[in-house]
């Protein structure tokens, strides 16, 4: 591999050098991932000179934020949460490098809807920023922030985050262009911190110049910012980026009842693994609702990785703002890269053209295998809600050692929160496991992944998906049932009590009486060149749930598959749009010989065989307008106008879970019993679309939810034997 090693501390990033070097030798818990994208740090530079608290031993290679591509998996791992080929971003020594290797807690999937590019700079900025001003100064609307250095990497974070929660922020920077960006990102006022009166000035956009609420400093801004505070007043160590260790006059701390707040994020992991995961939780939120979006402006470019010293000095020298991402996917034989790519260095910061909307609610929108049990996305921090900092006591447990249950609820969606709004007001005391990024999306499911949703009861006039799941998941904990948002990483099924464990506390196994498994399913998906930009902007994996949208209504439309479902969903669109065409890759169909005829006889369907889908395009509203199809037998290419794309070529359950332990059919969905929820193994019990192949809605999953409550609460009373409610179960003993 190709990258920048250290074997002596440097005076200036001028000195460094790319060099060729050996592939990293991944522990047995480490994935070798092939890096498509990293980003810069101020302290990359500290620890090149020497100066950052954490130094590793000579030689090592420089860098630590990344996005890639998983090359390999752990050795020791069975069932490793991320295959070869997840496009994941994190942070590891080494990502200054066209390889690193990387822990799995040290990795998350990227975001749906994401480049790497945009992943590339999530992992240190966005805890940085969401857990200063989320976990420690309980952020809240109303308040009045005051963030510093905000064209920066986590300034701009900042910015979002603050404005996400309803803030008025204040944002300063050096150069009109910087105030330029934080503005466009979000920021209500901006001011120059290099006019000497700048706290003054503050003040003034303060209601009666009272000051603000919290300031957010990682520059080293601190004393001066007590001149602008308002009584009560947070502020936020984050760094020291001017330079220096500054000198605080404490006796306006005291008069003015200012809090000096720390932040050292980095810590969290070892300290606080629970805070981790509630910082998680809300970042994924707000990016799935679009309140904290990746950036896409660029000022400069620096070309390949021998100009990675010049971006640095870019950095330090603070001509730069946003954050500096370096670009450079290239072939490696054997591995999943396609093309060898120049590498890139560039300036990312806001657009100033928003993305478009997504305008449409497909609910089949997973981008990781089904089968990962994977960190999870929960719901909001609505718990900081308070004038005062937010404990660390305050925030959820994870989990609870040696925990005893009388029914736990795997999953987030519909079937999981109607199951336990059933099971709780029975008095049955349910826990429920959301995860954490499981499958690849926030707790919520699906549904999390959607706008509008129109065809859900009760809601005349249509629902967002993140709102709709917001509501269930508050009904459920209204009538008591306990949320944990972590994932459930292994269950042992073969006696009752069933064990499991989690994903951040392996080792502590849990028992329960009975489980209800609501894991759903997600739709295939081809990863078509476009796919990842256009999907929910004219690519679907639903008919049924999208095709009624106005963009599709009266457009040519595309569907590709070629058996029943396929057919099915090619019928249903012919009332919307205006012609569809399917794409069979082989020269017949699979659909049943009825559905056959019916498609192929149909007077506004063509089916075109031994057909296949070569990459998605768009127009300049971000909406999708054609499609590359290629003739397989011949070849030949041609461009097809197409306004939407429904995949219909299967679903992938999320059983892997209980893979062995569960009997599932020849699709791997989980077998029921007909008419109920019981499966193959007495106590456990299916809702939802991990055994619904067929309807797969929303409305549905919460159906059988609701069934797979009454059968668990029948089976716990005709089971009853002692008290079990949370009993210790310290005795357990036992691998799972």
């Amino acid at each position: 591999m190709r990258g920048i090693q250290v074997a002596q501390y440097v005076k200036s990033p001028q000195e460094l050098r790319v060099t060729e070097l050996p592939d990293p030798t991944p522990a047995s818990d480490e994935y070798l991932i092939e890096v498509h994208a990293a980003a810069t740090n101020f302290f990359d530079i500290l620890q090149i000179q020497g100066k950052y608290q954490n130094q590793p031993p000579f030689p090592w290679v420089s860098g630590a934020e990344f996005a890639g591509v998983v090359l390999a998996t752990p050795s020791g791992l069975k069932d490793p949460k991320f295959p070869v080929g997840s496009r994941v971003f994190g942070a590891s020594q080494g990502a200054y490098a066209t390889k690193v290797k990387a822990k799995e807690t040290a990795l998350l999937p990227a975001p749906e809807g994401w480049s790497l590019v945009d992943a590339a700079g999530l992992f240190v900025t966005a805890p940085t920023s969401y857990g200063a001003l989320v976990v420690r100064a309980g952020v809240k609307k109303g308040d009045f922030v005051l963030v510093h250095a905000a064209a920066g990497g986590v300034g701009l974070a900042a910015v979002q985050v603050a404005k996400a929660f309803g803030a008025t922020v204040i944002a300063t920077a050096g150069t009109k262009h910087k105030l330029e960006v934080a503005k466009s990102f979000g920021a209500d006022h901006v001011v120059d911190y290099t006019d000497p009166k700048w706290p003054e000035m503050v003040k003034k956009l303060t209601p009666k110049g009272k000051g603000v609420d919290i300031v957010y400093d990682p520059v080293g801004l601190v004393d001066l910012s007590t001149k602008c505070t308002a009584w009560n007043g947070r502020i936020l160590i984050v760094g020291f980026a001017a330079g220096k260790i500054e000198k605080v006059a404490m006796n306006k701390v005291l008069l003015k009842n200012i809090s000096l707040v720390g932040v050292h994020w980095g810590q969290y992991a070892v300290h606080e693994k629970e805070t981790v995961v509630t910082v998680w939780q809300g970042i994924m939120k707000l990016i799935a609702e679009g309140k904290f979006k990746p950036t896409v402006f660029s000022d400069k470019e620096f070309v390949g990785l021998e100009k990675i010293p010049d971006a640095l000095i870019a950095l330090g020298g603070r001509e730069t703002w946003g954050k500096i991402l370096i670009l450079h996917p290239v072939t490696i034989p054997g591995s999943v890269s396609a093309t060898c790519i120049l590498s890139l260095v560039r300036f990312v910061s806001h657009s100033k053209t928003p993305p478009t909307a997504k305008l449409f609610s497909s609910t089949f929108r997973r981008t990781l295998r089904s089968s990962a049990s994977g960190l999870t996305v929960a719901a909001a921090a609505t718990a900081f809600k308070k004038n005062t900092p937010v404990q660390p006591a305050e925030l959820q447990a994870v989990t609870k050692r040696n925990m005893h249950s009388k029914v736990v609820i795997i999953g987030s969606g519909p079937a999981a929160h109607t199951a336990a709004i059933y099971l709780a007001r029975a008095e049955l005391k349910p826990v429920l496991y959301e995860g954490f990024m499981a499958n690849g999306i926030a707790a919520g499911g699906q549904l999390t992944t959607t706008t509008e949703i129109e065809n859900f009861p009760g809601f005349p006039d249509g629902i967002m998906g993140q709102e709709l799941m917001d509501k269930m998941k508050a009904q459920s904990e209204r009538f008591g049932t306990q949320i944990i948002s972590e994932t459930v990483a292994k269950v042992d099924l073969s006696a009752r009590p069933f064990k499991y464990a989690t994903e951040w506390s392996p080792e502590e196994y849990h028992t329960a009486d009975s489980i209800i498994l609501a894991t759903g399913a997600s739709a295939r998906r081809l990863h078509l060149p476009g796919e990842e930009k256009y999907w929910q902007n004219g690519i679907s994996a639903c008919a049924v749930c999208d095709g009624a949208v106005p963009i599709f209504r009266n457009k040519h439309l595309v569907v590709i598959g070629g058996g029943d479902s396929a057919a099915e969903e090619a019928m249903y669109l012919t009332k919307y749009g205006s012609h569809v065409t399917v794409l069979v890759r082989k020269d017949k169909l699979r659909a049943s010989s009825i559905m056959a005829h019916r498609l192929l006889n149909h007077e506004k369907v063509t089916v075109r065989f031994n057909t296949v889908g070569v990459e998605v395009k768009g127009d300049d509203k971000g909406l999708m307008s054609h499609l590359v199809v290629k003739d397989v037998t011949t070849g030949k290419e041609e461009t097809l106008e197409a306004n939407g794309l429904f995949y219909a070529i299967g679903h992938d359950p999320a059983t892997a879970l209980v893979k062995g332990q569960l009997e599932t059919d020849a699709d791997g969905y989980v077998v029921t019993k007909p008419g109920t929820t019981l499966t193959s193994v007495e106590g456990v019990f299916a809702a939802g679309d991990v055994q619904d192949k067929r309807y797969r809605q929303a409305i549905t999953s919460a159906g059988t939810g609701c069934m797979a409550a009454l059968d668990a609460e029948k089976f716990l009373s005709e089971h009853e034997e002692t008290p079990a409610e949370h009993r210790d179960t310290s005795a357990v003993q036992g691998n799972l």
